[in-house]
């Protein structure tokens, strides 16, 4: 779960009124669950195996406004952050950073749910994008990794973070 991936991972939003969700691979192959924490400000979230349910990482908001995610191990090892602009928020890039001190940017539309990850010399490794319908009553990501950049938990921890981000906007441009 902590190696180098390249592949495709499904990520489907938890049902209505749910927290929950299972991660699979293209061909339908749990590898991980998802668990939101319902009513927190700070978008919270746990990432356990899909067959044992042991703890492979926690993530949450960080920074203040919102323009911040960090993705943690089970004993609080850093696996990697999320940054964006204080101005632009997740319509603007962000910095991806990791525990080897390689940095990612991503780039996308947050209204549509469609992201681009690139590396430092700014080739395409990573695409995030929307598999729901407009009308979808669950909305579903998959995140089709290209290069081996990330691991599958740093991959779905990333992903979570993104939709953390997209949320938090989401609220800030209704409130």
């Amino acid at each position: 779960m902590y190696a180098p991936f390249a592949g495709v991972l499904l990520l489907p939003d938890a049902s209505f009124l749910g927290t929950t969700s299972t991660v699979t691979t293209a061909d339908g192959t749990p590898v991980a669950t998802i668990h939101r924490e319902a009513w927190t400000l700070r978008q919270r979230f746990e990432i356990r195996a899909a067959t044992e349910a042991s703890l492979l990482a926690t993530g949450a908001q960080a920074g203040f406004w919102g323009n911040k995610y960090e993705l943690m191990g089970p004993q609080s090892q850093f696996l990697l952050s999320l940054k964006f602009s204080g101005w632009t928020g997740p319509t603007g890039p962000g910095v991806v950073s990791l525990p080897d001190g390689r940095v990612l940017t991503t780039k996308g539309s947050w209204t549509a749910r469609q992201f681009t990850l690139t590396d430092e010399a700014g080739t395409p490794v990573a695409e995030l994008s929307n598999r729901g319908g407009l009308m979808a009553a669950r909305q579903s990501l998959a995140f089709e990794l290209r290069a081996p950049v990330l691991s599958v938990v740093q991959a779905i921890g990333l992903a979570q973070c993104l939709r953390a981000a997209v949320e938090s906007a989401a609220t800030a441009v209704v409130a």
